[in-house]
């Protein structure tokens, strides 16, 4: 498949996803550039999880497009999960399997090299406190170290997508600051990284663009400076509470 040369890393127009009677994603339309960290926001049971689901192929939308670098992401989804990262809120291992093994079984799958690869994230395994602990069984780890497994896969493939739901669920201050140190640099290193989040103090120091959402429907997407500008320069959890007043599922 041909990647399109579009500057957009996603992109959303007129999408809908309905279970039954009800409307989790109703005319959605967004973009997010590529190389740029986005927020995505909105309360709970705005429909951000669903939005996860349909770009991971996980479900398939009822209508409108929704495209992962130029590819339909439910029709391409066997191609795009080599150039997603996904990160969600409650990560799950085999219960038989150790950390490492987790790893070695998701290189296979990815096609990598498993001996070089390992080798290549050990640093980063090092950084995450997590090397001393890959020969236990991954669904015995704490919360947080969960998450730090999660996000060794997420970027086991050096995606060019990162999504992350809720990363720092569970984790601690400095592991927090670690992660988005870490997230950072994937940016800088040319992904494109769309993550949810009820930290505004988090979106404020990370995020280039947000979207946001609300019962299922668009509020407002674009530059994050653009959006405080237009509303008097306010502190975005501000902002952010003005936009979704009422809309609390």
């Amino acid at each position: 498949m041909t990647e399109s040369p579009s500057i957009e890393a996603v992109r959303a127009a007129a999408l809908v996803k309905t279970f039954g009677d009800k409307r989790a994603l109703d005319g959605v339309s967004f973009a997010v550039p590529r190389g740029q960290v986005c927020g995505l926001l909105g309360p709970n049971g705005a429909g951000k999880t669903t939005l996860f689901r349909l770009l991971m192929g996980i479900l398939k939308a009822t209508s409108g497009v929704l495209t992962v670098d130029g590819l339909d992401a439910f029709e391409a989804r066997v191609e795009l999960k080599r150039r997603i990262g996904y990160l969600p809120d409650e990560p799950v291992f085999y219960a038989y399997l150790s950390a490492r093994e987790t790893l070695q079984l998701s290189a296979a799958m990815h096609g990598l090299d498993v001996a070089a690869t390992m080798r290549r994230i050990q640093p980063l395994a090092e950084r995450l406190q997590l090397a001393g602990e890959l020969d236990n069984f991954a669904e015995e780890f704490s919360r947080g170290m969960k998450k730090k497994l999660g996000l060794l896969l997420a970027l086991l493939h050096q995606p060019k997508l990162l999504i992350l739901d809720e990363p720092t669920n569970g984790l601690d201050v400095e592991s927090t600051h670690l992660f988005y140190d870490i997230v950072r640099e994937a940016a800088a290193n040319g992904a494109t990284v769309l993550f949810s989040t009820h930290l505004m103090d988090h979106v404020a120091r990370l995020c280039s663009h947000v979207v946001v959402i609300g019962r299922g429907r668009l509020i407002t997407a674009g530059a994050l400076e653009d959006l405080r500008s237009a509303h008097g320069g306010q502190e975005l959890e501000d902002v952010f509470l003005e936009l979704t007043r009422g809309l609390e599922a």
